[in-house]
């Protein structure tokens, strides 16, 4: 299974235990494949810079970080801008668009989101929107 993930879920999964947490870990076990945007990157590393600069589990945060870059498919924004602006027509925050356009461009099984502007799209385009238990569920 080969999945888009959001900045909100690898924040999750740097910073705190849960599912999120287990989808990253699971994913440097080689059992999903995440497809990470190149605008996500650039969000992950403006949050922790303004949020997440003081946390205490910074530095194993960024340790892991390290980790699943290194191991994820990174994918240009040349990859995908193509198809930024018309899935930004399309969504309620159009700062959502690199999520859906990335994913669409290399033909993922779906996107890894909690954010409800991109839940409510049920199946846009073909592409399967999953919450993170429902990927874990899935790889058992």
């Amino acid at each position: 299974m080969r999945v888009a993930v959001d900045a909100n879920t690898v924040l999750s999964g740097l910073f705190f235990s849960g599912n999120e947490r287990r989808l990253l870990l699971a994913a440097l076990r080689g059992a999903v494949g995440l497809v990470v945007a190149e605008d996500t990157v650039e969000e992950v590393y403006e949050v922790i810079g303004e949020t997440f600069r003081d946390h205490a589990d910074l530095p194993g945060a960024l340790d892991l970080l390290d980790a699943i870059l290194a191991s994820v498919e990174l994918v240009p924004r040349r990859a995908y801008a193509e198809g930024l602006a018309p899935w930004a027509r399309r969504l309620r925050d159009p700062s959502d668009a690199p999520l859906l356009a990335c994913a669409e461009a290399v033909h993922a099984d779906g996107v890894v989101s909690g954010d409800r502007d991109v839940l409510e799209l049920r199946e846009p385009r073909g592409l399967a929107i999953y919450r993170t238990r429902e990927v874990l569920n899935r790889l058992r």
